[in-house]
């Protein structure tokens, strides 16, 4: 069995790679060229026989679409420098965000960003009850057997579904249980804080 404090690192170690990567994402997809097959490297001695870039996003993929709020071609703003990629998971049109942060010195908190969520209804490790706000919009998911934090993400059209542990205060190797419930709309935790300290 892992100390708390090994599960501590771990938790940490997770949440700074996959803040690692949703950062290096957007500059990493501005670069990679678009087609269907593989790209040769340029031969510097060869004279340059590349197109000038131009203003359509299908004739120069890395141009900078201003409709998605300075985000890549393929990618929207959301607010808080995040850009997540348009569309959603599986049948999802668009997908909502879990933001865990703080900007100009503020209290840490969570906020909803991107599309509502939308229930695509139950699926395979992710069968559970879902709770609605006076609105009729999912706001809490109570937890079945064999239920995986990341499925209900997909299941509710949550681009990051793995934050819902994070949102809820689960530090990093504790695994949610059945009859848990879970807060799915970031903005309904007014009280946030860190399940790691600090």
């Amino acid at each position: 069995m892992s100390s708390p404090s090994t599960k501590i690192a771990w938790g940490v170690a997770v949440l700074v790679v996959a803040g690692l990567v949703a950062i290096a994402a957007p500059a990493v997809t501005a670069v990679l060229p678009v087609g269907n097959g593989p790209v040769a490297a340029p031969d510097a001695s060869a004279p340059s026989t590349a197109k000038p870039a131009t203003d359509s996003p299908t004739e120069n993929a890395a141009a900078e679409d201003t409709s998605t709020g300075g985000a890549p071609a393929g990618y929207v703003g959301i607010g808080h420098g995040t850009s997540i990629p348009a569309g959603g998971p599986g049948d999802c049109k668009a997908s909502a965000y879990i933001w865990i942060g703080s900007d100009n010195d503020e209290p840490m908190h969570a906020e909803m960003l991107g599309a509502d969520m939308v229930d695509m209804g139950p699926r395979e490790f992710a069968t559970g009850g879902v709770g609605l706000d006076d609105q009729g919009r999912p706001a809490t998911y109570t937890v079945a057997p064999g239920d995986v934090t990341s499925v209900i993400g997909d299941r509710f059209c949550i681009y990051n579904g793995i934050a819902l542990e994070t949102l809820n205060m689960y530090p990093g190797g504790d695994a949610i249980q059945p009859g848990d419930v879970l807060t799915l709309n970031a903005d309904l935790v007014t009280d946030w804080v860190s399940p790691y300290g600090g």
